[in-house]
């Protein structure tokens, strides 16, 4: 699949943010650390491996990842059911030009977690064996860095079935458990287990050093499940809900976590959204298909989904993820905010960075792609 190359300065063109999100931009520099672009300059000499930290690396590192919600729909002043996610935004570390890779889900997830999207754009778990390439498990396990994969509703560890019976659990929002050296392997397909494990893991302070959580259907914002339906429109009850649910869980999982003994000053949270809002897709308006730094551009012609393809646009199309926050707490860091042009590939890039992992894919541009330690050091 060929790659645009994109600039900040193509992708301030591509998108225009509504008059109420300037003023609430404006609202969030006030008073913040505002860190600019040449921050991210010259990343690296070696492009094969991230720089070693400056200062301290991060004893543990938390991903949470939502689901199908904008940066404008989630940060407006105006939404009155996700005020913990505005709060965390005004008082935290923001990306303010951070997007998702691409759409459908399953591919942001692949993305976030190698580098690449291997070539679809299709939510469909038969193409896990496709997906037989190194990934951020084995760099983390050949460097002896502990993980694990934290996912609410998933039965049992390891559990490879495609989705619950209602719909809560689904395979395609689990990363881990689409790849064959993951899931083919019980010692690593145990490390991915119910969410209700970290519960237990942060009270006996046994967390390991990567912790990824993915919230069930209803919680991560998504919808399409048993007690959470997806929306009829843009802002009707369900999707109002969905709000809630979603700021509920990062209200009580942030909170567990920073109260916890893991959380020292040398830990750190990364919350993102793996797409931008289909709350606003036909017939409602158009998909937000906004790139981040290499989002991937379609084939004229569909690809086969047999061989990992498909999905719900083509054409020769620059199929980005379109724009979502970006939210970094770390303990003592205070509020900034970070201009630059990132996507899933930067998370990646700050988690390998960190860890002193060679880069994977996309991860390793270090002309487009810009780490997000700013937010947190």
């Amino acid at each position: 699949m060929t790659r645009q190359k994109w600039s900040w300065s193509s992708a301030r063109r591509l998108f225009r943010l509504p008059a109420w999100a300037a003023v609430v931009a404006v609202a969030f520099v006030v008073g913040a650390v505002v860190v600019p672009m040449a921050a991210h300059a010259g990343l690296a000499s070696d492009s094969s491996r991230g720089d070693p930290p400056e200062g301290p690396a991060l004893k543990h590192v938390f991903v949470i990842m939502m689901e199908n919600t904008s940066y404008n729909d989630l940060l407006s002043p105006s939404n009155q059911n996700t005020t913990f996610i505005q709060q965390l935004a005004a008082d935290n570390g923001l990306a303010t030009d951070y997007f998702g890779v691409t759409h459908d889900s399953l591919p942001n997830y692949i993305a976030t977690t190698s580098g690449q999207t291997w070539g679809t754009n299709s939510d469909d778990v038969n193409q896990a064996p496709l997906f037989n390439h190194e990934n951020l498990v084995d760099q983390l396990e050949a460097a002896g860095v502990s993980w694990k994969a934290y996912m609410e509703d998933l039965p049992s560890p390891g559990n490879t079935l495609t989705q619950t019976s209602d719909g809560l659990y689904v395979r395609k929002h689990d990363p881990f458990l689409l790849y064959p050296d993951v899931y083919q392997n019980p010692a690593r397909a145990d490390k991915v287990v119910p969410l209700t494990q970290l519960s237990t893991d942060l009270s006996t302070g046994n967390v390991p050093q990567f912790v990824w959580i993915t919230p069930n259907s209803c919680n991560d914002m998504h919808g399409g499940a048993t007690g959470c339906p997806f929306a009829n429109a843009p802002n009707d009850a369900n999707q109002q809900a969905l709000y809630k649910d979603g700021d509920t869980f990062l209200r009580t999982w942030v909170g567990l976590i920073t109260h916890s003994r893991a959380w020292t000053r040398h830990s750190a949270i990364f919350i993102t959204w793996d797409e931008g809002g289909f709350e606003d897709a036909p017939p409602f308006g158009p998909t937000d298909i906004t790139p981040g730094p290499d989002s991937p551009i379609l084939p004229a012609t569909p690809a086969n989904p047999s061989t990992g393809g498909g999905g719900d646009l083509a054409g020769g199309t620059v199929y980005g993820g379109g724009h979502v926050p970006m939210i970094v707490v770390a303990r003592g860091v205070g509020h900034r905010v970070d201009p630059t042009f990132a996507d899933h590939y930067s998370l990646l890039q700050t988690i390998e960075q960190n860890y002193g992992l060679p880069l994977l894919g996309n991860a390793g541009d270090l002309v487009q792609v810009g780490d997000l330690r700013s937010l947190y050091r």
